[in-house]
């Protein structure tokens, strides 16, 4: 064999084995696909986990707003005769149905002869805490309207 023949063999070995590293194996595809596919489990669970806690923060806001109403609709009516109310079932505009969602309660403590004090609970689906709202009533003299 002459000096030109081994080099042209050796340089086809050199080649035909730099050929077979260029691509990828069987094990390192397998290995990329597992990384893939734990990075796409990771970011669809942190998906999910951020669409709960967005539900439950309107479930919260929502029940911010119901308490938040119903102090206000509690303000317009006569002090004298006010009651502890019973848990009422409510929709999300705060209005009572069977079937709603959320509950409100409200408690009500005469601190003194004419002050009030009105605790509104209310519970949401999926609560943590539920909302409490805690407001005072001046009960005034009881004379309003009769000419005193």
């Amino acid at each position: 064999m002459t000096g030109s023949s081994r080099n042209s063999i050796a340089a086809r070995r050199t080649r035909a084995v730099d050929g077979a590293r260029k691509g990828f194996t069987l094990v390192s595809m397998i290995v990329a696909l597992v990384l893939l596919g734990v990075g796409v489990g990771a970011l669809a669970h942190s998906s999910a986990e951020t669409v709960k806690f967005q539900n439950i923060a309107q479930n919260k806001t929502n029940a911010i707003a119901i308490a938040r109403a119903y102090v206000e609709s509690l303000r317009t009516r006569d002090p004298w005769s006010m009651v502890s109310e019973p848990i009422v079932a409510v929709d999300q505009d705060g209005t009572s149905a069977s079937g709603g969602r959320y509950s409100r309660a409200m408690s009500m403590v005469v601190e003194r002869e004419n002050l009030l004090r009105l605790t509104i609970t209310v519970r949401y689906p999926r609560m943590i805490d539920p909302v409490v709202l805690t407001t005072f009533l001046y009960r005034g003299n009881g004379l309003a309207g009769m000419g005193a």
